[in-house]
């Protein structure tokens, strides 16, 4: 606003400077036309074609019509009879002398020498046959020019006033437009800072404030999404890690105290040992799924056919599914060769396979299969155990997520997180279909590349 209003300022200024020289030279020229006019008038009264008489009455309706006042000196070696001065005689000898030498005169000063107002004087010689005859002087008061020149003035600071509040309105307007989506920005930028991530900038238009708007409040919703994630996962941890050590504590503070019957010591030992395993195993769960989620895992990349992987996982499995009289099978319906990590895949199946057994009952039949729907290759771990409740099935992959906490104590709920990891490090995807009382099948797709490099860092 104040570059605005300095702005039209030194504009307002420069016009009423130029206005007024302008004003000036109009007034200067309209004076030297009219002393043209005297001039012709006055060769006539010098060479004696015009009467004195006759001469005044003209320079008389002259001065009325045009507010110029007109003074005719003679030369003094014009003939004093024949020639007489008009008007009244300049003030200044020196405008005199100037003007009788053939030179012209252009002044701004009081005429006669009893008079206080200023003029705007024009002298002028008279000729005849090349020879200063006399000379004549008009003159107009400053003041009337200056009654136009403030008259513009005038105009020009009322319009620059008017200007100047139309534009500091405008301005106002459009910077609290700008300035109003900027400071909110702020603010909600210093709740981020403080770790109130719920703040939200208004987005209006689509033009950069808008574009800024919106990425601030994407990167506070990913701030949100983190923090809750954060939160959650530090209950979940807890809730993991405070089962295992009350076990602990309880059975060696037990033994401490002397609680503990020496011949049952050893049993309370065994179980502090197995919860040791488990906490130990959680660990090594959570330092890997940390690794697969800040992308640092190294995969050992080559090309093998998914079938070979399949069989030895079926086989080394089948020994816990006959203990439970559980029927495990494996099939392909056609080579399905991958450039993948064969022990990260075999990892995943394992996994699956083993929860598929944990959870489904006797004399039940579970497996993996290979196959071919259209142009696409699917891997599928099923079972036709009981099925999940399909209000379970968005959450199987979520860390710390138990399907059935009544039959799964032993497990964290990392396993099935670590799984999708994997495959999506693969570049393929996983998902999960199940009716209760029919079965559970997870479908993994592998992309079928061909890549020279055995080493390859996941990104």
């Amino acid at each position: 606003m104040s570059i605005t209003v300095v702005s039209i300022l030194a504009i307002s200024g420069t016009i009423g400077y130029s206005m007024k020289q302008k004003t000036y030279d109009r007034s200067e020229k309209l004076l030297l036309e009219k002393v043209e006019q005297v001039d012709e008038l006055a060769k006539d009264l010098f060479d004696g074609s015009t009467q004195l008489k006759d001469f005044r009455k003209q320079i008389s309706a002259m001065e009325k019509a045009s507010n110029v006042r007109v003074s005719v000196i003679k030369h003094p070696r014009a003939n004093p009879d024949k020639i007489q001065s008009v008007g009244e005689a300049p003030a200044r000898k020196e405008w005199v002398d100037k003007v009788l030498s053939g030179n012209q005169v252009t002044v701004r000063s009081n005429f006669a020498q009893n008079s206080t107002v200023e003029m705007l004087i024009v002298g002028r010689p008279v000729l005849q046959e090349n020879h200063v005859v006399g000379g004549i002087f008009l003159y107009t008061p400053i003041m009337n020019i200056q009654g136009t020149i403030n008259g513009i003035n005038r105009a020009i600071f009322v319009s620059a006033i008017s200007v100047a509040l139309l534009a500091m309105a405008v301005l106002y307007f459009v910077s609290r437009h700008f300035v109003k989506p900027i400071q909110l920005m702020s603010k909600t930028a210093e709740a981020l800072a403080l770790g109130d991530f719920s703040g939200r900038v208004p987005v209006r238009g689509k033009d950069e404030i808008a574009s800024l708007s919106g990425s601030l409040n994407h990167m506070a919703g990913k701030l949100q999404k983190v923090e809750e994630g954060r939160k959650r996962f530090l209950s979940e941890i807890s809730h993991e890690l405070r089962t295992p050590l009350t076990t602990i504590r309880a059975s060696l503070q037990g033994i401490t105290d002397g609680v503990v019957e020496p011949e049952d010591a050893k049993e309370f030992i065994q179980v502090s040992l197995q919860e040791t395993l488990r906490l130990s195993s959680l660990v090594d769960d959570l330092m890997e799924l940390s690794s697969f989620e800040e992308k640092q895992v190294k995969l050992d990349f080559q090309n093998f056919d998914v079938s070979d992987v399949v069989g030895l996982v079926v086989t080394q499995l089948k020994m816990k599914a006959k203990a439970k009289q559980i029927e495990l099978s494996s099939e392909a319906e056609g080579p399905y060769v991958v450039y993948a990590d064969a022990d990260r895949l075999r990892q995943v199946f394992i996994n699956l396979l083993d929860n598929a057994i944990n959870h489904i009952t006797e004399c039940s039949e579970a497996g993996i299969r290979v196959k071919v729907v259209k142009n696409e290759r699917w891997i599928e771990v099923w079972d036709n155990g009981p099925g999940i409740a399909p209000e379970k099935l968005p959450h199987l992959f979520d860390r710390f997520y138990k399907a059935d906490e009544s039959r799964n104590r032993s497990g964290a709920g990392l396993g099935l997180t670590i799984c999708k990891h994997i495959i999506e490090a693969h570049g393929g995807s996983i998902r999960v279909e199940s009716k209760l009382h029919v079965g559970t099948v997870f479908k993994i797709y592998l992309p079928v590349t061909n890549v020279s490099s055995h080493d390859k860092l996941m990104t």
